[in-house]
């Protein structure tokens, strides 16, 4: 025995790694001034996310990590339900979320909280994911609990 703490999300395979951080606001350009005042550097490009009505902008934090400002975009089709990180309310920018990359997404779904929502696969060019998006676009305990994610492909 190691003596190590072992919590019941490692027992029952909801071990994972902090994949990357959410700042929302009601419009893009609040949400990337917001992430470029904290982190004293300028995004990447904007890249889009048609199935969500959303757009965003990127900052790498390291190999795998990164900051993303993310805004509903004005000039998407609304997506028929409920935006990812409560973005459908919302209003000036703040971190909004946080997102867990776990290895067995539907394991994690098992035992995570009420609330999670399904799995929804997305892609944008050569990368291609699956997260969970709850019905009412807000993750369980008022947005506390973390979104989570799995890479099916990415360079």
């Amino acid at each position: 025995m190691s003596g190590r703490h072992t919590t019941r999300g490692e027992r029952a395979g909801m071990t994972g790694k902090i994949d990357h951080l959410v700042i929302g606001a009601d419009n893009l350009a609040a949400a990337a001034a917001h992430g470029e005042a904290c982190l004293g550097q300028s995004p990447g490009r904007i890249g889009h996310h048609p199935a969500m009505g959303t757009h965003n902008r990127l900052w790498s934090l390291g190999p795998a990590d990164y900051l993303e400002a993310v805004a509903p975009d004005p000039a998407a089709p609304a997506p028929g339900h409920a935006r990812w990180f409560g973005l459908d309310s919302a209003g000036p920018a703040r971190l909004a979320a946080w997102v867990l990359r776990v290895d067995d997404l539907e394991a994690a779904r098992a035992i995570a909280p009420e609330g999670i929502g399904g799995a929804m696969a997305l892609e944008r060019g050569v990368y291609h994911w699956r997260i969970t998006v709850p019905k009412r676009g807000v993750q369980p305990f008022d947005g506390l609990f973390p979104a989570l994610i799995t890479w099916d492909s990415a360079p």
